[in-house]
């Protein structure tokens, strides 16, 4: 299983979703250039949206103040649009990351618009200084993680590194924070690939035995 990017021109991008099923490939789920709260992606597909299909969760991402007006109602009508293209509103994934909403924030837009959390570790660590309690108050609303190693002691600027690193202890705490996730990704432009899902498997491969899966970029 994977997840993908969408509107990149990635190879997969040429059959679709389609073409990796008919070969076998299961997908988790289809990230989008997306802002919920963002004016000029309220009311317009954006790039990538072609992709999307019924049952398969799309991730996003959340402006800031996307959950106070006027914003909440470019949130509601965003929202509502992927609904109709996903099926369901907790197959709206907003991912946790750098730049966009807080922790405070994701909460509210999950209680209040009925999405889920993808939990990105490095992007979750580099907006809160208590990645793990945010993990915890998140959990009911986290569906998936997406881990990939960094510096916690840098974590602003650092790079993807191999996931055995110096972030092997939190990234761990992150995803026993975040409850029962339903899988699990690697995203990382570390040349550490074969090691990283080696390690996951070490880790998490008894609670999720057919759930540990690697980003497709290519």
């Amino acid at each position: 299983m994977v997840d993908l990017r969408a509107g990149k021109d990635h190879a997969w991008e040429a059959g679709g979703i389609d073409a990796l099923r008919a070969g076998g490939v299961d997908v988790c789920f289809v990230g989008i250039s997306s802002v919920l709260g963002r004016e000029d992606d309220a009311d317009r597909p954006g790039p990538g949206a072609a992709h999307l299909r019924e049952g398969v969760p799309v991730k996003v991402f959340a402006a800031a103040g996307c959950t106070a007006a006027p914003a909440a109602e470019l949130t509601r009508r965003h929202v509502a649009d992927l609904v109709d293209r996903v099926g369901r509103s907790v197959d709206v994934l907003v991912e946790t990351h750098h730049g966009y909403a807080d922790v405070d924030e994701l909460e509210v837009l999950a209680r209040t618009f009925g999405v889920s959390i993808l939990l990105d570790t490095m992007g979750l660590a580099r907006i809160t200084d208590d990645p793990v309690g945010a993990a915890a108050r998140l959990a009911p609303w986290t569906r998936f993680a997406q881990v990939k190693g960094f510096d916690p002691d840098q974590v602003s600027t650092s790079r993807h590194e191999a996931l055995t690193g110096a972030s092997s202890s939190l990234t761990r705490r992150l995803i026993a924070a975040a409850g029962g996730v339903e899988a699990i990704t690697l995203e990382t432009r570390s040349p550490t690939i074969a090691d990283d899902l080696a390690a996951m498997r070490g880790w998490w491969g008894g609670q999720l035995s057919s759930h540990l899966h690697k980003e497709a970029g290519a």
